[in-house]
């Protein structure tokens, strides 16, 4: 009887040490409200959520307007980086996504830097998606509310 309870008690820590171990790697996600500016970065506005600070996307790739791919779809490459209140670099890396003909945007990428108290996310995979609002007037693009995530 008393192997019996040893055991219990050595399988429930190793469940509670796995089960520390999967909300380490769980995933990171936050809102993004961002604006389009005409010149890098394009992309510019706020993150909240597990990660918060300001965010930037520079266009490095195609996609800009006229380049549209596989009909109406146009793809795109960028650079983006999180910063604190005081633009210190929380988090910074790269992504390629496609935006749709109905204005839905979706990226990967990957985190390329991080400040030292999340560089264990360094090399991890980054998703984004969202929609993008246009100025009925001009035809550019407005807004691009969505979510960030780790993985």
């Amino acid at each position: 009887m008393k192997k019996f309870f040893v055991m219990q008690a050595l399988i429930i820590t190793m469940v509670l040490m796995l089960m520390g171990g999967v909300a380490a790697q769980a995933p990171l996600e936050g809102e993004m409200e961002l604006d389009f500016y005409p010149e890098n970065p394009i992309w510019r506005g706020t993150i909240t959520g597990d990660i918060s600070g300001n965010m930037y996307f520079t266009n490095v790739g195609p996609g800009r307007r006229g380049e549209e791919l596989r009909g109406q779809t146009v793809s795109f490459e960028e650079v983006w980086l999180i910063t604190d209140a005081e633009d210190n670099m929380i988090l910074a890396g790269t992504d390629e996504g496609i935006v749709s003909p109905n204005s839905k945007y979706r990226m990967n990428g990957v985190v390329t830097e991080a400040a030292p108290e999340y560089s264990h996310l360094v090399g991890r995979t980054v998703h984004m998606s969202g929609y993008i609002t246009w100025d009925p007037g001009t035809g550019a693009p407005l807004t691009a509310p969505g979510t960030f995530r780790i993985n």
